[in-house]
């Protein structure tokens, strides 16, 4: 008992030795996870990604979530991006930014990154951390420090020479007095910094670095749709397809609109027997082959929220993410694709059915062709007018479907040709 008080001190001591080593062994075992987004600062998915997803994550979990962001606008952020595409066999319709590499997962768009990566992070603090993706060269891209433009030199007041009085030098004259040396003059060195009275001209501002810190570095500014790059050529071509569509819709409705035209579809309707009239040209499927093909490319656009290959000419990208891409909540492509299979499925109708299938095949046909075209005008009118950038996929999505209107219209409507073939069959 007596030994008791000295007990208790031992043990006091032993505790408050263990209390440090236990809380440094956990501080020095907090786990991180890394992960790499490849980016392009032209591209307003990647903006979406950093901004509404990324640097939220990164506030709650702080240290330990780190992301890198990686520039595939510059050339070595590209041939990382090749590398990580041949790492992990990206396959050809999951290529393109914002694309999240964590571990050995690839997330491509504004919808798949969101919808994933937050529980696969949650995943990896609860399995102890992951380290960064084993994508060839990217240890070296992290370890090379990234150019930075050089601050500009502080321009400081040029000193004062150190010489006699001006009135004392002119009272001789016939003796030139040595000039003394100035700071600009002199070599510059660590100790003797140049000095001008002059600005110095502005150091050359470098390229943005491959490689940025997520949360640490700040991502160049993306166009949007309210700042759209000047496009000339776009404008002029997109000014001359809106009047060629207006113009052809006028052509289409004049003949729709002839007394004897409008009799002669009004006998369409009514009629079971064949058709006074067939849309024969396989023209009209070849047409929507390539409608659909713009069309399904668009819709894996706007569905996973990757960048576009926009081309020379447009900014698709703009016109892609802005308020006018969705109607009734799907994207506007998505409906193109209905549309072209649609126009597809009633051409085949009227030219392979018989009897009154066969008539409201045709004229559903009309139908399409003409709504499709009228719609293809108030896109092309948005492009110009209201999202003021232009769409090239989007313009030969337009000039497909006025091609296939002009094709359907003219024997719809050719009565003289129907009247004197009253059962008329494509051959």
């Amino acid at each position: 008992m007596k030994n008791l008080p000295v007990q208790f001190a031992i043990l006091f001591i032993a505790i408050c030795l263990t209390v440090p080593s236990t809380a440094a062994a956990q501080s020095a075992e907090v786990p991180v996870v890394r992960a790499v987004l490849f980016y392009s600062p032209n591209c307003p998915h990647c903006h979406i990604v950093i901004n509404e997803v990324l640097l939220p994550m990164l506030e709650e979990y702080g240290d330990q979530l780190q992301v890198v962001g990686i520039d595939t606008y510059q050339a070595a952020g590209s041939q990382l991006y090749q590398a990580a595409i041949e790492q992990y066999q990206i396959s050809p319709e999951r290529r393109g930014v914002p694309a999240l590499v964590i571990h050995d997962v690839v997330l491509v768009g504004s919808q798949e990154i969101p919808d994933r990566f937050p529980a696969l992070v949650k995943e990896g603090l609860a399995a102890g951390g992951i380290d960064w993706p084993g994508i060839p060269g990217l240890d070296h891209m992290l370890a090379e420090p990234q150019p930075e433009p050089e601050p500009e030199p502080e321009v400081g007041p040029e000193p004062e020479p150190e010489v006699e009085p001006e009135p004392e030098v002119e009272s001789e004259p016939e003796v030139e007095p040595e000039p003394e040396p100035s700071s600009t003059s002199r070599p510059p060195t660590a100790a003797n910094p140049v000095s001008t009275s002059t600005a110095l001209p502005r150091a050359t501002p470098t390229l943005t670095p491959a490689v940025l810190i997520i949360g640490e570095d700040e991502l160049p500014p993306a166009e949007t749709q309210d700042s759209p790059s000047a496009d000339p050529d776009g404008f002029t071509l997109a000014g001359v397809v809106l009047a060629g569509m207006i113009a052809a819709l006028g052509y289409a409705g004049w003949r729709t609109a002839r007394p004897p035209a409008r009799q002669h579809m009004l006998k369409l309707f009514r009629s079971g027997r064949a058709p006074l009239a067939r849309v024969c040209t396989w023209a009209i499927p070849c047409l929507c082959l390539v409608g659909l093909g713009v069309a399904s490319y668009l819709a894996y656009v706007e569905v996973n929220q990757v960048e576009a290959v926009c081309g020379p000419i447009g900014e698709c990208n703009i016109v892609q993410t802005s308020e006018y891409a969705l109607l009734l909540g799907v994207p506007i492509a998505v409906w193109g694709v209905l549309n072209y299979l649609a126009v597809a499925a009633l051409w085949a109708g009227q030219r392979f059915l018989a009897g009154r299938i066969a008539n409201l095949s045709l004229l559903g046909l009309l139908g399409m062709v003409l709504f499709g075209t009228l719609f293809s005008i108030y896109l092309t009118y948005l492009e110009l007018f209201a999202i003021h950038a232009i769409c090239a996929w989007c313009l030969s999505s337009a000039v497909t479907t006025t091609a296939l209107m002009v094709l359907v219209v003219v024997p719809v409507t050719d009565v003289k040709s129907a009247s004197l073939r009253p059962e008329k069959t494509c051959a």
